[in-house]
């Protein structure tokens, strides 16, 4: 039996991708550390967001298609330095978060594939193999951490560096925080004397492995990063008893724009990933806002979706206000790429390569920017690497850029090229530098 126990466990502990130094015995009460440093979140707006109808506004051209009908009638919003399309509630949004946010437009993802769009966005590079902005800032800021990836939308990636807990609602939470409680009547599912028990086995056979001869440093990081989970039992339990009660957890909205049914768990996601950092148990999340891939009925489901961002982002940012979180929090805003700068005939748009990313961080000094340009007509325009304005002989954006611009202010760009997880080829463009 003991073998058999041992089996499991090794096989259990070949599947967390985590990497790192040889790790050494393992006891049974290690401490768990809340973790205050800094916070990732990133949003995923799924499917190919349009932001002419965003944060990239773009009024029609004579003689071309038609971008936007909004601008047949309306001009572009402005808020301080930012412009915004006058459509949903973006007015709000941008009076809200304007001044903590830095907008990057004509970002080229350089395909109309759903799947490599989000890959580049969110890892800097348009191929398998690469971590995502998130996973990377977990396992440079808080590795040790339980929940130090919790992904709750969105696109994941780790490379190997980390693992991540996938988390589909609050209730989960909970059965996670206590597995060893009944979530419907609470009473304990063994004797404490058979938990305390098992756990002791689990510790021993770790133990075993670790003395075992020819493993290498990533096996041994391998076993260790599967004990680690386990130790941090003290501090999910910790997040068990700040989970509110089941009547102020946040529910599925749906509704229904023109016909056309749609449903958002996003402040659902947002509650959760701000728990967990309130627990001290993880540093970064992945949320996301489904939907955005509108063939056909493209305003009405656009402008529904914004709408419900701008609901969403006011839930969040109130709420890190409630649980002193606030201060610490990065947001990054993306898609998979843009759509076309005309409609097709089903009065949708359909993919097209050039997006945008919004960063939020209260009271940023880069705040109320905008960078990286496109013309007219949505094209997008080099600019200079130094100085970030127009220039005939610039850089293209692409997702890298951006990608290595985080790493940079995050702190985790020599982490992250000591991993192995260079950006090859990349200029580091000062998006974050309040002298430009």
């Amino acid at each position: 039996m003991h073998f058999k126990r041992r089996r499991l466990l090794s096989a259990a502990a070949g599947g967390f991708l985590g990497a790192g130094l040889a790790t050494p015995r393992i006891w049974a009460s290690a401490p768990t550390k809340m973790y205050e440093g800094k916070l990732l979140v990133t949003l995923q707006l799924d499917g190919g967001a349009d932001v002419t109808q965003l944060c990239d506004p773009k009024k029609n051209t004579r003689g071309e298609p038609i971008i936007n009908h909004w601008a047949e009638s309306r001009e572009p919003g402005v808020v301080g330095n930012l412009q915004y399309a006058p459509i949903a509630d973006n007015e709000r949004l941008f009076k809200r978060f304007g001044r903590d946010m830095l907008v990057i437009n004509g970002v080229d993802s350089q395909t109309n594939s759903h799947e490599t769009g989000k890959l580049y966005n969110w890892t800097g590079a348009n191929a398998e193999g690469a971590p995502s902005l998130t996973a990377l800032h977990a396992a440079n800021a808080a590795a040790e951490r339980p929940l130090s990836y919790s992904v709750f939308g969105g696109m994941s990636r780790t490379a190997g560096i980390i693992s991540y807990n996938r988390l589909d609602n609050l209730e989960h939470l909970r059965t996670l925080s206590k597995p060893g409680v009944n979530p419907w009547d609470g009473h304990a599912r063994r004797p404490d004397a058979e938990i305390s028990m098992a756990r002791q086995w689990v510790v021993d056979d770790v133990n075993y492995l670790l003395t075992q001869p020819g493993l290498s440093a990533r096996e041994r990081a391998h076993i260790a990063r599967f004990s680690r989970a386990r130790e941090g039992r003290a501090g999910l339990e910790v997040l068990a008893e700040i989970i509110p009660p089941e009547e102020q957890l946040m529910r599925r909205e749906d509704f229904n724009v023109g016909g056309q049914n749609l449903s958002s768990d996003l402040k659902q996601q947002m509650q959760g990933a701000l728990l967990v950092f309130k627990s001290g148990l993880g540093a970064s999340a992945d949320m996301a806002l489904n939907g955005f891939d509108s063939h056909e009925n493209h305003d009405a489901v656009s402008e529904a979706l914004f709408g419900h961002l701008t609901e969403a982002l006011f839930f969040f940012w109130d709420y890190a206000e409630e649980l002193g979180l606030a201060d610490r929090i990065v947001m990054v805003i993306g898609t998979d790429f843009g759509r076309t700068n005309f409609y097709n005939d089903g009065n949708g748009k359909d993919h097209w390569p050039i997006g945008s990313y919004m960063i939020i961080e209260k009271d940023a000094p880069w705040g109320n920017r905008v960078v990286g340009l496109t013309d007219d007509l949505h094209f997008a325009q080099p600019i200079d690497a130094r100085t970030l304005r127009s220039s005939k002989t610039g850089v293209r954006l692409t997702p890298a850029h951006v990608n290595l611009a985080l790493r940079h202010y995050l702190g985790m760009d020599t982490f992250a090229d000591d991993m192995g997880h260079r950006l090859r080829d990349t200029e580091l463009l000062p998006f974050f530098d309040t002298f430009i």
